[in-house]
C-alpha cells in the first residue's frame, strides 16, 4: 500500500513494524541538475515496489543530507536494491556526485511524534 508523502515533507506511515533505509551523504559540489534528476527517477522507481511505504529527505547547505526510505520488509529492500535502474544510478552516485555515503537498514517498532 503506497503512503503519500504529506506537504510537510513528513512521510505518511502506517503503525510500526516496518524498515527504514537511512542514507546519509555528503555531495561533491557538481552537477546539480543530473542529480535532481537522478534522484526524482530513484523516487519514482521506489514508488514502484510493492512494499515501499514513504521517504523524508534533507539536505544542508554544507551538502551533508540524508534520505530515509520506509518499507513493509526487507524483502521489498532486496527487491529495490535489485533493480537494475537503480543499480546503474547507485553506482553512477558513488563515483560522480558523493564524497562519502553511509546505509543502514533499521526495524523501526515505535514511531510516535506531534500530529
Amino acid at each position: 500500500m503506497e503512503q503519500e508523502q504529506s506537504q510537510d515533507r513528513f512521510a505518511a506511515l502506517p503503525r510500526p513494524p516496518y524498515f527504514a533505509v537511512i542514507f546519509s551523504s555528503r555531495r561533491k559540489d557538481n552537477d546539480n541538475d543530473s542529480y535532481e534528476a537522478a534522484s526524482d527517477h530513484m523516487l519514482s522507481l521506489a514508488k514502484r515496489v510493492p512494499g515501499f511505504l514513504g521517504m523524508e529527505s534533507t539536505r544542508g547547505t554544507d551538502g551533508f543530507g540524508i534520505t530515509v526510505s520506509y518499507w513493509t520488509n526487507e524483502d521489498a529492500i532486496s527487491t529495490w536494491k535489485a533493480q537494475s535502474e537503480n543499480s546503474v544510478i547507485r553506482e553512477r552516485g558513488r563515483w560522480l556526485w558523493y564524497d562519502h555515503f553511509e546505509v543502514r537498514v533499521a526495524r523501526v517498532e515505535r514511531a510516535y511524534g506531534s500530529h
